[in-house]
């Protein structure tokens, strides 16, 4: 029986999983790999620990096919966007990858905000701590000790691709996050590459996603105990290959992503872009196809914070989750006017504003930690809800949202979701969207299936979903508290406040 390994290369850990022919689910590995955060905004990690992490995931993948007699047909690897590794020719990393939430950048990016009209008019982004661009210019600005002596400026999904295949390739997904690409040609732009002051020798080649991009070399294979040669796909980003698995094939359709940070993501067949600079828009793990996407910085990661915070014996697991939520659950919608700003690591959508601090308002000594933990939830879905009206501005009316992540597995959290979003929430049975979404990539890749549409709609079963529908009840509570969520908001970011308490 044939099978298909995916990689899944998140902030904080890496996922294998194997899949028979049909998606289902055969086995799936996840190893921590949690990148260092500073006080100072800086989030690194050691490349090295990626080169140590995937043979293991893909071991136990390989494993468990001998298992179960399936022979995999390809490796489909999803990966994190916008983080950045140098390396030199011999392809030795030579800094520790600065990761997408990293923001010692923030100060070079508010100096050239100028140029904002011009990189996001090209490339369908605004300039950002976030994006790759401006961490490579920080690297010829601050380290030109690093810069001098670098081959390649990679990313997270480049590295796992060369350690796997010796090839140094970026699929057109990934380049639509660098600030660099642009949108309509599927090229590096050479005006955007002036501007950053990156040249184009120093970036990968381009390949389309959902490409065949080598076979797995032999060392590679020896250490995952895989056959040399076994092709490798670039399946796309981690929340291109979430909307894939999420069935985002129109505009009628939005789907939302959470995991460490949240994504609410739109379809459209031309590049979309706003007026306003507020959305991103990138290229689509689907044919001919691009993405409109909005984000929340922080999300999963806030929650599982406060658990550790929560608890007294300072866990986060599985057990602890289910009582922050049971205690949620007994909590009043609105949590009696307790108001989250879930900006831990700044603003995303719409203003995208790195200064921007995360704020409990309305604390009394009384406040109990269910109502903090619901306020959480409802803070994350009232930040998302703008992000939709946005999304349905640029791609027309979103009859339903489709969800999947860590936080999705509450039915409280979903349950939320659509009555703030006044829309139902469909959960499928696959709730691991980023890697069912490599899934349809490979077998596509591979010749399983025809088509992207074709792979998704035979392998979801309709059976095995849930669809939340608002509470109309709920809605004049939700109005409320994203209005006032709004104000705070605009009166703590006022240049006059931010100086008084500098």
């Amino acid at each position: 029986m044939k099978g298909i390994i995916t990689v899944d290369i998140g902030t904080t850990s890496v996922r294998g999983a194997l899949y028979d022919a049909d998606s289902r689910l055969i086995h799936m590995e996840a190893q921590a790999n949690v990148p260092a955060y500073f006080n100072d905004g800086r989030v690194e990690q050691d490349a090295l620990a990626w080169k140590t992490v995937l043979p293991k995931v893909l071991k136990s993948c390989a494993d468990a096919a001998g298992n179960a007699h399936i022979e995999p047909a390809c490796i489909s690897v999803t990966a994190q966007r916008s983080s950045v590794i140098p390396i030199d020719h011999d392809g030795n990393p030579l800094h520790p990858a600065i990761m997408w939430q990293d923001q010692r950048t923030a100060g070079l990016a508010q100096a050239m905000s100028g140029c904002n009209p011009l990189v996001y008019r090209r490339s369908g982004l605004k300039i950002s701590p976030v994006f790759s661009a401006i961490k490579m210019a920080w690297f010829k600005r601050s380290r030109p000790d690093i810069w001098n002596r670098t081959y390649k400026m990679i990313g997270i999904q480049d590295w796992a691709l060369y350690l796997l295949t010796g090839r140094l390739v970026t699929d057109h997904s990934f380049a639509s996050r660098t600030n660099l690409l642009k949108l309509e040609s599927r090229e590096w732009d050479t005006e955007l590459l002036r501007l950053f002051g990156v040249p184009s020798g120093m970036l990968c080649e381009l390949v389309a996603p959902g490409s065949i991009v080598g076979g797995l070399s032999p060392g590679s294979a020896d250490e995952a105990g895989l056959p040399s040669g076994l092709p490798v796909v670039t399946a796309g980003g981690d929340q291109q290959c979430a909307a894939l698995g999420l069935g985002l094939f129109s505009g009628e359709r939005a789907v939302t992503n959470t995991g460490t940070g949240s994504y609410l993501i739109g379809h459209s067949d031309k590049p979309a872009l706003d007026e306003r600079m507020r959305t991103a828009c990138n290229v689509s793990a689907v044919p001919d196809a691009y993405i409109v996407e909005a984000a929340v910085l922080t999300s999963g990661s806030i929650y599982r914070w406060f658990s550790e915070l929560g608890f007294s014996d300072g866990s986060a697991d599985a057990s602890a989750f289910e009582r922050l939520n049971a205690e949620a659950a007994t909590v009043s919608p609105g949590t009696g006017d307790l108001i989250l700003l879930p900006h831990f690591r700044g603003c995303g959508t719409p203003n995208w504003d790195p200064e921007a601090k995360g704020v409990f308002y309305n604390l009394t000594p009384g406040t109990s930690r269910g109502e903090m933990a619901r306020a959480i939830l409802e803070g994350i879905a009232v930040e998302m809800k703008g992000s939709l009206e946005l999304i349905e501005a640029q791609c027309g009316r979103v009859a339903s949202v489709s969800v999947s992540g860590g936080l999705t597995r509450s039915d409280l959290f979903n349950q939320i979701q659509s009555d703030v979003f006044a829309r139902p929430v469909v959960r499928f049975g696959n709730g691991e969207a980023t890697s069912f979404g490599a899934w349809i990539a490979g077998a596509v890749a591979c010749g399983i299936d025809a088509s992207h549409t074709l792979a998704f709609a035979r392998a979801v079963d309709s059976g095995s979903s849930v669809s939340y529908q608002p509470d109309p009840a709920n809605q004049p509570i939700y109005e409320r508290v994203s209005r006032r969520a709004r104000a705070l908001y605009r009166a703590l970011s006022a240049p006059e406040f931010r100086e008084r308490i500098k």
